[in-house]
């Protein structure tokens, strides 16, 4: 609310000319004398404080300010002491008469205004004039100076925010990768935004342009450190994530095909066609918790089945289909539709994958490969899509179809995270499997944490109680890498080496922990410059991965018809062997 000034006589209110006058207002003073002895200077009789009183800065001397700072502040202790009173309240002040004085006066008595000249007319009214009274001429002289110290300060905070305002997205990039918030493909992806300034992001009353909100969505979505560092270590105006959040809503996020992600996935390709033309297809299927609940923003009720075709369902989705495409040959991915089904067929299933190709290839973008997990009605939906991945693997399999609209090869893969974990499963269930070898058996893995908990020392592994009895956690797939590690193949042969009987046959289980470890390292490959079974495959290891091609199977297949209940543990690292081979060829 603007505050006027309590002070007898004064007419001064908070505003923009009053600012720019260089006037400040003040509140009375908490403590109790110090406010009473204001009250007593201002010589107002019945006056009573409350909170919005205020007394601006005219009624006080120069001195009595702390101007160290950007806020013009009193000092302790000081009381208003500058006060334009009527006559009835100004204490007389009496002349002091002496001797010589009255002897003065008594030798005068002639009127000598007879014989002076006329006195001119006073020109104090112009602001240019000097006054007769030197306090005056003080007081004019302190009123100036304040004016100029106050206008430096101005000046010195319009540099400021000048400064702040040249401080642009370029600049702050650069911080944030050398701080490594944000990785190369991320920089490069705000530097589109590199001449937003960030002063100009959320003026009070303002809206946001169309770039501020993506460069906030954009770097929200892929550095969230870096947004959060920004927004609440360096407080800089970057919307609060709730508002992103009411943002996304107004995004076409129906169940179906996402038009505008594979719209904008065009928009990049044909700025890119080595990084966005080459993709591989994802695909999984998640449970969701049962649920109906209203949107509002599509005013609909959500939570039914939902396969993007406009048709009212009456069934509650359980599940929902995501699929998402990840490039070849950048760091990069974007789901692209999700459906919301309640069990789907692989007859249904193939129809939707078929869609998707289709609509990516209008786009200009193929396909290489899809991935997906080892379930039993993927495999189904890979045999209709014009696969061969069959029961008895020992014939020969073929692990791609034909792209549905140029007839190329589409190379299928299934997970690898998911195939370990089956893999573990299959050896913890069906222990002990007789090889050509020796014996497979889980047990030599819990005698190898019996051994570690009892002398309290871990032989170079990271096996525990959570690796033994994991069924809590059978969806964590560090768990089921780190029990199938060469880590652990070590520890057992260094176990049998040392003495211990119990791992004397051992053998066996070595090499099938060591089996599932390569062939994992090789489908998990991501750095370019590993080396071993880590190293990327390329045409410069066909005749090497043509050797484990030839040489794995025969050993995964024996598995097969020792443990045939657990096909799918086994068929999977089949199947990505055989597209490895076919895709580096």
């Amino acid at each position: 609310m603007p505050f006027a000034c309590a002070a007898f006589g004064c007419n001064n209110r908070r505003s923009i000319q009053s600012r720019s006058r260089g006037i400040t207002f003040h509140k009375f003073p908490s403590e109790v004398e110090l406010r009473r002895r204001w009250e007593v200077a201002m010589r107002r009789k019945d006056f009573v404080v409350t909170e919005f009183s205020r007394l601006c800065s005219e009624h006080f001397k120069p001195d009595d300010f702390d101007r160290t700072g950007q806020i013009i502040r009193l000092r302790e202790a000081v009381v208003p002491s500058i006060f334009n009173f009527p006559s009835h309240l100004q204490k007389p002040v009496l002349a002091r008469k002496t001797k010589t004085s009255c002897k003065a006066e008594e030798s005068l008595p002639m009127d000598i205004c007879q014989n002076l000249p006329e006195t001119p007319q006073s020109n104090d009214d112009h602001s240019y004039a000097l006054f007769n009274s030197p306090n005056k001429v003080k007081a004019r002289l302190q009123e100036a100076l304040a004016r100029v110290e106050s206008l430096e300060r101005e000046k010195l905070n319009a540099k400021v925010r000048e400064r702040r305002a040249k401080k642009t997205v370029k600049s702050l990039l650069l911080d944030l990768k050398k701080m490594t918030l944000i990785n190369d493909e991320l920089k490069e992806k705000l530097e589109f935004y590199s001449d937003l300034q960030i002063d100009l992001f959320s003026k009070q009353g303002h809206e946001y342009t169309k770039d501020q909100r993506e460069f906030a969505l954009t770097l929200h979505l892929h550095g969230p450190k870096a947004y959060n560092y920004l927004r609440d270590s360096l407080h800089l105006p970057l919307p609060h994530p709730h508002t992103l959040q009411r943002w996304m809503q107004s995004v076409d996020a129906k169940p179906g095909l996402n038009m505008m992600m594979l719209n904008m996935l065009q928009k990049r390709r044909e700025e890119d066609q080595v990084k966005y033309g080459f993709v591989t297809l994802m695909l999984d299927a998640m449970a969701i918790k049962k649920h109906v609940q209203y949107n509002v923003h599509t005013q609909k009720m959500t939570g039914y089945v939902d396969m993007g075709d406009g048709m009212d369902e009456t069934d509650v989705a359980t599940e929902v289909l995501v699929f998402m495409v990840v490039g070849l040959q950048g760091h990069w991915k974007a789901p692209v539709g999700y459906y919301l089904v309640k069990s789907l067929s692989p007859d249904t299933q193939k129809v939707l994958v078929v869609h998707a190709l289709e609509e990516l290839h209008a786009r200009g973008i193929r396909v290489v490969c899809m991935t997906m997990d080892g379930h039993a009605s993927n495999i189904s939906m890979c045999n209709l899509l014009g696969c061969q991945l069959k029961q008895n693997p020992r014939n020969p399999l073929k692990t791609f179809f034909e792209h549905p609209v140029t007839a190329e090869k589409v190379f299928v893969m299934m997970d690898a995270c998911h195939m370990l974990k089956l893999a573990r499963n299959m050896l913890q269930a069906y222990s002990p499997i007789t090889s050509t070898t020796g014996i497979i058996s889980w047990s030599f893995i819990v005698g190898l944490n019996n051994i570690q908990k009892k002398d309290g020392l871990h032989v170079a592994n990271k096996v525990s109680n959570k690796h033994i009895h994991f069924d809590g956690q059978k969806m964590k797939v560090s768990l089921a890498a780190q029990t199938l590690s060469h880590s652990v193949a070590v520890a057992l042969r260094t176990l049998r080496d040392v003495g211990y009987s119990q791992f004397k046959n051992c053998e066996a289980t070595v090499e099938f922990i060591e089996t599932i470890d390569r062939l994992f390292d090789i489908m998990n490959s991501r750095n370019p410059r590993a080396k071993g079974m880590k190293a990327p495959l390329g045409p410069q290891d066909r005749g090497q991965k043509n050797q484990m091609h030839e040489v794995i199977p025969v050993w995964m297949m024996f598995l097969l018809a020792l443990a045939s209940l657990r096909y799918l543990s086994v068929i999977g690292f089949l199947v990505n062997v055989d597209t490895l081979v076919g895709m580096i060829s």
